[in-house]
C-alpha cells in the first residue's frame, strides 16, 4: 500500500469513528458532554449493562442487538401466576446507565409484527424509587408521544401525555432516534421524515438510574449504534 493510500485509509477510518461518536440528528436542548456508553454490538456477548426483562430473549446477530418475546412456556407460567402484564409476550429490557441529564442515540427497527417501542427513564423500581419517570412512545399506527409517567409513590398520580405527532413508523425500517433530557425538559428527534418534539414537566428533573426500553404487541426489535452522552446546556 502506498503512503498516500495509507494516509487516506487512516483519515477515512477516523472520520467514520468521529461521525459515529457524535449525534446524527440536530440537538434541540443540549450539547454532548462526556460519552458515558457506546455499543456497536461487535462481540457475540451482550454487555452487562443490558438487562433483559420478563424472560424475553436477546442475542447479537449481524452487529445488532435483537430482542424477542419470552417462550410460550414462560408466558403461560407467568399468566397462570396472575402476572399477564409481565409475561414477556413482547421484548423488554433496561440499559443500566445513570443519566440525570443525558443524550441517548441509537438506530432501531420494529420487525415481525412488533407495533410499538417506548424509550424512557426510570428512577429505580417501585420499591427503591418512584418507578417510571418519562418516555417517548413510537408506533406503527398510533404516532409518537412524549409522556410523563406516574409517580408510584403518590397515590392517584397518573401517566400524562404531553405532546403528540401523527408520524407512524414503517415496519422493518431503520430509524435514528435521539432523546435528550435536561432538567425539566425532554426532546426527541427521529430520522427519515420523523418529527422533533419537546415537552416540559417538573417530574423529569430528578436522578434517573436506568434507561427503560419496553415494546408493544409481540415481534422483534433491533438496536444498533447505541450512544449515551452527558447532556450539557447549550451556550447562549
Amino acid at each position: 500500500m502506498s503512503f498516500l493510500r495509507l494516509i487516506l485509509v487512516l483519515f477515512t477510518s477516523a472520520s467514520i469513528t468521529l461521525a459515529e461518536d457524535n449525534p446524527q440528528l440536530p440537538l434541540t436542548l443540549s450539547t454532548p458532554g462526556e460519552l458515558l456508553f457506546a455499543d456497536d454490538f461487535d462481540s457475540d456477548e451482550i454487555r452487562p449493562e443490558w438487562i433483559p426483562l420478563h424472560g424475553t430473549q436477546w442475542s447479537i446477530a449481524d452487529n445488532t442487538l435483537r430482542g424477542q418475546p419470552s417462550t410460550k412456556e414462560f408466558q403461560a407460567k407467568r399468566i397462570a401466576a396472575g402476572n399477564k402484564s409481565h409475561s414477556g409476550g413482547t421484548p423488554s429490557s433496561r440499559l443500566m446507565i445513570p443519566v440525570d441529564d443525558g443524550i441517548i442515540q441509537f438506530r432501531f427497527k420494529l420487525a415481525d409484527t412488533l407495533k410499538g417501542a417506548h424509550f424512557g427513564f426510570n428512577d429505580g423500581s417501585v420499591k427503591t424509587g418512584t418507578g417510571h419517570v418519562c418516555r417517548v412512545t413510537t408506533s406503527t399506527k398510533d404516532g409518537i408521544t412524549l409522556q410523563k409517567d406516574k409517580n408510584a409513590k403518590i397515590e392517584g398520580d397518573e401517566d400524562e401525555t404531553l405532546v403528540t405527532d401523527p408520524f407512524n413508523l414503517q415496519p422493518d425500517t431503520w430509524y435514528y432516534l435521539v432523546l435528550e433530557i435536561l432538567g425539566d425538559r425532554m426532546a426527541v428527534s427521529l430520522s427519515d421524515g420523523g418529527p422533533t418534539l419537546q415537552a416540559q414537566h417538573p417530574r423529569f428533573d430528578l436522578p434517573k438510574d436506568q434507561i427503560n426500553l419496553p415494546t408493544r404487541s409481540g415481534g422483534t426489535i433491533h438496536y444498533d449504534t447505541v450512544r449515551v452522552w452527558k447532556a450539557l446546556p447549550k451556550e447562549d
